[in-house]
């Protein structure tokens, strides 16, 4: 699609509906909430659940990457900032990161908080396996939410969607798991054909890249799985707002971020859309502060707003390299 049209999609013309339905819903977050550990950043509902998540979760796989003393003093900070949902899965960095949450996290907070991990079964042992690793390495009884890890292809769902489901509705019988979804970052037809396999079922929510770049790529998430998972009822999770940190690097003379867009644009562009929360990769504390902070000062964005973030990104957002996790477009 060219420029014009893609815009008129995006931020609505005169006369034409949006792409996102119910954008309302962006604006349904709670305000000044605590619990007993204290001023809750703001929250959204996840889908059908009566249930809320802040609008921001702690990234999994970021936290096995520093030290324990900085894992710890992540984990505590972003409690003390008003975070409650704390995302993982079971190959991150062979388990370390779900055993850093069966460390710091789970001893102390586990009523408080909303933990996700994801299972793949195209390596490892079976599904169900994954699931008791990820329990007995966080120490819980539970998963809030257990995920289908990274459905990569229409055969992929194909061959792992069919053989996830009855293991998910088993588990949640059995009371380990609460919510089940999936995940995935490469390309949308893997997402629409998991939305078919998965009708009626007992997903709830969908983890993938949302970003100003992702909305002008040319296998758009944004554009062509979004509205189809709030037309369904699913929480969207939104991932990749930094494009695994590639929007830092120059593309054209520029970096995407902070040359073409500030931290607030790129963050804001995605928190003003009908999504639930934002899982964010946060490898030390300054970064978390830093990310919670542009979260917290989030009101809303109007379709101007957009189409303007949208507008300065358009020339470099199919550039090679700058979606690692779908080189196989360029």
């Amino acid at each position: 699609m060219d420029r014009r049209k893609f815009l008129r999609r995006l931020v609505g013309a005169a006369g034409a509906p949006l792409i996102i339905p119910n954008l309302a819903h962006a604006a349904k977050i709670s305000t000044a909430e605590s619990d007993k550990l204290g001023i809750l950043l703001p929250r959204r509902p996840f889908a059908d659940t009566g249930e809320q998540l802040t609008l921001m979760g702690v990234g999994g796989w970021h936290i096995g990457q520093p030290g324990e003393a900085e894992c710890e003093r992540i984990i505590e900070t972003a409690l003390e900032m008003g975070v409650r949902f704390f995302d993982n899965a079971w190959k991150y960095h062979n388990g370390r990161s779900e055993e850093r949450y069966g460390k710091f996290l789970t001893p102390k907070y586990r009523d408080q908080v909303f933990i996700m991990s994801k299972a793949d079964s195209r390596e490892g042992p079976s599904p169900r396996q994954q699931l008791e690793d990820s329990l007995r390495r966080m120490k819980t009884d539970y998963l809030d939410l257990w995920m289908i890890h990274t459905v990569s292809s229409p055969e992929d769902a194909e061959n792992r969607v069919p053989e996830m489901l009855p293991v998910m509705l088993k588990a949640q019988e059995e009371g380990k798991v609460r919510h089940c979804g999936f995940s995935g970052h490469t390309v949308t037809s893997a997402h629409l054909r998991t939305l078919e396999l998965a009708k009626d079922g007992p997903l709830k929510t969908c983890l993938m890249p949302i970003s100003p770049i992702d909305t002008i790529a040319r296998d758009s998430f944004t554009l062509k799985v979004l509205p189809r998972l709030i037309e369904e009822g699913y929480s969207p999770l939104a991932m990749k707002v930094m494009s695994s940190g590639r929007v830092l690097r120059k593309y054209n003379g520029k970096s995407i971020v902070p040359d073409r867009l500030s931290l607030e644009e790129n963050f804001w562009f995605v928190l003003s859309l009908p999504i639930c929360s934002l899982v964010s990769g946060m490898p030390s504390v300054e970064n978390l502060r830093q990310n919670i902070e542009i979260a917290k000062r989030f009101t809303k964005l109007t379709e101007g707003d957009r189409k303007t973030i949208a507008d300065k990104v358009a020339e470099v957002a199919n550039s090679k390299g700058l979606e690692p996790y779908r080189d196989w477009l360029y």
